[in-house]
């Protein structure tokens, strides 16, 4: 088997989380360029609104990737506010289980088909694989 190379996702659900991220990059702990997922809704983190995500979009290092997880029924707006703001989206059953308000979603792939539609008609394109590993500093195979 090939080894994989992954840039490292930093899951942050609060302001303190990233100034750690920070901290522990310039302790040469976290290799630069970081890739962050911003978890929006959950309990005892930031809320799920456009003006956070503006915050913690604003407070990301330069020349970093980030991803929107919005939690609940805030899955899908946040996903919205991710697409316009030209981040990237994370969906899925570790989410919120429903497609829409009341029905529950079938699989992770209808919640991920939501999204790359979304997009379609935001005028954003989705990546194609190769172009997610690039994103996601993905190297390497397995076989």
């Amino acid at each position: 088997m090939k080894s994989l190379h992954i840039k490292q996702e930093l899951e942050v659900s609060d302001k303190g989380m990233m100034d750690m991220a920070v901290h522990l990059n310039v302790e040469g702990c976290i290799p630069y360029p970081m890739h962050f997922n911003i978890v929006l809704g959950a309990t005892g983190g930031i809320a799920a609104t456009p003006r956070d995500l503006a915050y913690m979009v604003d407070s990301l290092p330069r020349g970093s990737t980030w991803t929107v997880s919005g939690m609940g029924k805030k899955q899908f707006a946040m996903a919205v506010m991710a697409i316009i703001m030209g981040g990237h989206v994370r969906v899925g059953f570790e989410n919120s289980i429903y497609s829409e308000e009341g029905v529950l979603a079938r699989s992770n792939g209808e919640l991920v088909s939501k999204v790359a539609r979304l997009a379609k008609e935001l005028g954003r394109q989705v990546a194609s694989p190769s172009e997610a590993r690039e994103i996601l500093g993905i190297r390497g195979k397995y076989s």
